[in-house]
């Protein structure tokens, strides 16, 4: 996230021969990951990253109707307008998505409980389903970001997705577009631990 969101770098070729997780010499168990054979490489426009975090937020915030509609209405190409209900017929699918991510919340968003590739298979599927063209940009995010769940997974399961994901889309530059109750949850969530 810190990758993406923070540098603006985007692995174009992000496989698990590209990434080597090293030791950290103390005893306390960490690790540094690094990234290899960076030749194939973007960065996204700033509309592109706007794009990206406008989305990460609606998902964050758990308004799965709201992510939809963005997608739709910043895809490049889609054809689920031009069919009477198809955008909210899709709306409708990311926000079940979205909900069932929600509500695995009780069980905590650990990479332990929450299969990233699975939700995102799901919502490729709906954008093949509606045709809702996923932008060139962020299918390479994307990709990056299946990659990297295993990996992630393997070195800490109980790692917090939700806590994790916070500082990096609520930016000090995006918090005054929140409301109220998305800086409660904000607050509550990230600064409190609950």
């Amino acid at each position: 996230l810190k990758m993406i969101f923070l540098d603006n770098f985007v692995h174009g070729d992000l496989h698990p021969g590209n990434v080597l997780v090293k030791k950290k010499t103390s005893t306390n168990g960490e690790h540094t990951v690094v990234f290899l054979d960076a030749g194939i490489a973007t960065s996204l426009s700033p509309k592109d990253q706007q794009n990206l975090i406008d989305l990460f937020r609606a998902v964050i915030f758990n308004d799965g109707d709201k992510a939809g509609r963005l997608m739709v209405e910043r895809a490049r190409y889609e054809r689920c307008s031009q069919v009477e209900g198809g955008v909210d017929a899709f709306a409708a699918g990311i926000d079940s998505i979205v909900s069932e991510f929600h509500t695995r919340r009780k069980e905590g968003l650990t990479l332990g409980t929450v299969r990233i590739g699975t939700l995102l298979g799901r919502v490729l599927d709906l954008c093949r389903i509606h045709g809702v063209e996923i932008d060139p940009a962020m299918a390479t995010v994307v990709i990056s970001t299946l990659v990297l769940e295993g990996l992630g997974r393997s070195l800490d399961p109980d790692l917090d997705l939700l806590y994790l994901a916070l500082p990096f889309v609520v930016s000090w530059d995006n918090i005054r577009r929140l409301s109220q109750s998305q800086f409660l949850q904000v607050f509550n969530h990230w600064l409190l631990g609950f």
